[in-house]
């Protein structure tokens, strides 16, 4: 049984949900919606620099250099319940883009906000990695973003703009070359895990070739109207109710493994975080050897991020990210938990 790494699908319901916010514009990726919200804070405020987090992936900064922002990066510190952001009020940046990570809402990232509001910065939040979770920080947002591709197979992004209208137009084009490309991973993928068919190999280059092609154009793409239908009928309540499940069961097993060796990075599942992974912070000289026995078993846990952006160095030297999904139930839980207690034994630790 493999664990992790691309999807292949989404599960649907019957019914429309109606989970996601009105006033969205969709686009092809999260990196468009960034673009989008550059564009408008250049037209609209003339906005010429962004206050960023250090702890991010590279990509999310790209379209603030395509559209001439000086970036300016505060820290990001692992404490003992959370993650802590290092931001100082004398940044003398124009806008900040602000994050609840991993899906877990966190009240520093409201206070934040509203203090950026107060003080007249552009408030962007970033709801990639919880899109399904309820934060507070929304209330002080002037834009908020979207990817739906870290949740499902899918290939759409979002933005919203929360006060007055956009001052620039709507993303529009197609970009069929990475649909189609994106898709047909999707299909092998799915034929190689559900029916045992074909080369796991097809799938992964596939998906890297697409990847590619984003990361060399992703302006002005309209979402793709298939995964736009596939967004109406997204069964939410499983999506939220399956990696709520699957995170608590693996926190609660993560507690009795010691803390100087393993220890998540959140001490608890709010009642409206819904986790995009379960992040652990793991001993610096285990994090990879444990990761590599991880994918020799099948379980394809990511690194959140490696960079080389600074600021977060214990976060980018220990952080393991590991899998919730609702593609899984407990058994798949326990067995990746399992893993883990028999790498930590066999490299001589006594649990």
């Amino acid at each position: 049984m493999e664990t992790g790494s691309e999807f292949w699908g989404l599960p649907l319901s019957e019914k429309e949900n109606s989970f996601f916010p009105g006033g969205l514009r969709y686009t092809l990726s999260g990196r468009t919606a960034l673009d989008m919200i550059a564009a408008d804070l250049r037209a609209e405020r003339n906005a010429e620099s962004i206050y960023m987090p250090a702890y991010c992936c590279d990509s999310m900064l790209e379209p603030f250099k395509r559209r001439g922002f000086k970036i300016r990066l505060y820290g990001v510190e692992p404490f003992p319940r959370e993650l802590h952001r290092r931001v100082f009020s004398d940044h003398g940046c124009d806008a900040i883009l602000l994050l609840d990570y991993f899906g877990f809402a966190s009240e520093e990232t409201a206070v934040l906000a509203r203090a950026e509001k107060l003080r007249g910065t552009a408030v962007i939040l970033d709801c990639v990695q919880s899109a399904f979770s309820q934060t507070e920080a929304v209330k002080y947002a002037d834009y908020s973003v979207y990817s739906f591709r870290k949740f499902f197979f899918s290939c759409a992004g979002a933005a919203k703009k929360h006060c007055g209208a956009w001052c620039v137009p709507e993303a529009n084009r197609q970009n069929g070359e990475y649909i189609s490309g994106r898709r047909r991973a999707a299909e092998l993928k799915a034929a190689y895990i559900e029916k045992g068919e074909g080369e796991k190999s097809g799938f992964l280059r596939l998906f890297g070739e697409a990847e590619e092609l984003l990361d060399e154009d992703f302006e002005g793409y309209a979402a793709e109207e298939k995964s736009l239908e596939e967004l109406r009928y997204a069964d939410t309540e499983l999506i939220v109710s399956r990696r709520r499940e699957n995170a608590a069961l693996l926190l609660k097993e993560l507690r009795r493994l010691p803390a100087e060796l393993i220890r998540p990075l959140y001490a608890e599942i709010g009642e409206t975080d819904v986790p995009l992974f379960m992040p652990v912070l793991v001993k610096k000289e285990l994090r990879q050897p444990l990761r590599q026995h991880l994918i020799n078993n099948g379980v394809y846990c990511p690194v959140h991020w490696p960079s080389e952006l600074g600021g977060a160095d214990r976060l980018y030297d220990g952080e393991l990210s590991l899998v919730c999904d609702q593609r899984y139930g407990a058994e798949a839980m326990r067995r990746e938990m399992t893993l883990i207690r028999e790498f930590l034994e066999d490299n001589g630790y006594i649990l």
